[in-house]
């Protein structure tokens, strides 16, 4: 029967977002969904053991210390605490990813810019912040000339090669079994954006993007995939995405939630 879910979230859901949605898809299903809100209020992991399921977004990694409590309780979580720390490390989940066969881009990690400037030559290379989004600020690409003198962004650093591409990010948005795709122009190439062209992935990309989870222990997430001449490769993964522009997101996250809690 439907019981008590907590949401944990950076901040309080706006109308018509996809969280916003879900707690009132699965509120209509007769659950009691409440909010709470870890950098405002004070939450205590003693407080939740009850919850037949905590849903967390967006949280910091100050309040990730709670998800660590939580799991240690006991109290379920999507995702999975396991997932959550993997995620929040661009070389923890790239180790995870490679040792279970997924191909994602060889890479190296340095801890100065000027590491970086050293290790480029003249075939450009994407460099990245070790968290964060892989896009916008937190993202450079260039080559050992073109390469900004001065670090855009705080180090550590990971260092890729660039993959030759059509141009075409194709990103899959994960909840649970479901497997939906946008079709992006690529965020190397131009400024990002939310929409997308709504795509049904083949049988590789579904694959691909379920084992990716498996691999990490997520249940909601989006892969960021590239088209290679050698085939297709995992560039980024993104703990619980926003799902916007995605064709029946709310639906799909309330049913993998209400499932997950029962299970």
């Amino acid at each position: 029967m439907p019981s008590r879910l907590t949401l944990l979230l950076g901040k309080p859901p706006r109308p018509a977002t996809l969280l916003a949605e879900v707690a009132a898809d699965l509120t209509a299903r007769g659950w009691t969904v409440t909010v709470r809100l870890p950098h405002e209020e004070t939450v205590r992991a003693a407080d939740l053991t009850a919850q037949a399921l905590v849903v967390h977004r967006g949280l910091s990694a100050q309040a990730a210390d709670l998800l660590a409590e939580l799991d240690g309780l006991g109290v379920p979580l999507c995702n999975p605490w396991e997932a959550d720390r993997l995620l929040r490390d661009r070389r923890a989940w790239r180790a995870a990813l490679a040792a279970a066969g997924v191909p994602v881009p060889s890479s190296a990690v340095v801890e100065r810019w000027i590491e970086v400037l050293d290790g480029a030559g003249e075939p450009e290379v994407v460099v990245k912040a070790l968290a964060g989004p892989g896009r916008g600020a937190w993202v450079v690409t260039g080559s050992g000339r073109t390469l900004p003198r001065e670090a855009p962004f705080p180090g550590p650093y990971l260092v890729e090669p660039r993959l030759p591409t059509d141009g075409t990010d194709r990103k899959l948005y994960v909840a649970g079994d479901a497997v939906r795709g946008l079709l992006k122009p690529s965020t190397l190439q131009g400024p990002h954006t939310a929409a997308g062209q709504v795509f049904e992935p083949d049988a590789e990309l579904v694959d691909l993007a379920l084992r990716t989870g498996h691999a990490l222990g997520a249940h909601l997430y989006g892969v960021d995939l590239l088209q290679t001449p050698g085939g297709p490769v995992v560039v980024d993964v993104n703990a619980f995405p926003g799902y916007r522009g995605v064709p029946g997101a709310a639906a799909a996250v309330g049913d993998h939630l209400a499932r997950h809690a029962r299970s």
